[in-house]
């Protein structure tokens, strides 16, 4: 009788370490997958939320540009006068050698030139920088 008593406690220790497992294993996949900031998704939500924001020097923060070429962007930017009214981040899909990216994301928007608001799905190409996404402007 004794055995069968600690046969018992035995599976059943056994069968609780295994849920306290998946539920570790659970929490601790959710927990990685939500603290990654530096997604392409991330980053180019990142972006256009700045950009929406008018505020393009942090905008351009989040792209493959050198100082000398964000200058040269942020000048083009406000002077057609982009207006974002709304942007959605629809997926991704990263290359094998996890060093490429592409964000599809649907914009509406317009500008100085075409003040009608237009929506498009876009595709933005991502890029790993110094092990950073960042949006490839070329």
């Amino acid at each position: 009788m004794h055995f069968i008593n600690t046969t018992y406690y035995f599976v059943k220790f056994i069968f609780t370490m295994k849920k306290v497992s998946i539920l570790l294993a659970t929490f601790l996949a959710f927990t990685l997958t939500s603290c990654n900031n530096n997604s392409p998704e991330k980053v180019v939500s990142d972006f256009y939320q700045a950009t929406q924001d008018y505020d393009i020097e942090k905008a351009l923060t989040y792209t493959n540009l050198n100082e000398a070429d964000r200058q040269q962007v942020s000048e083009l930017i406000d002077q057609m006068g982009m207006v974002i009214h709304e942007y959605k981040v629809l997926g991704s899909t990263i290359d094998e050698g996890d060093t490429t990216a592409t964000v599809t994301l649907h914009l509406v928007a317009s500008n100085a030139f075409n003040p009608d608001t237009l929506g498009n799905d876009l595709e933005i190409p991502c890029q790993k920088v110094d092990g950073q996404w960042k949006v490839k402007f070329m």
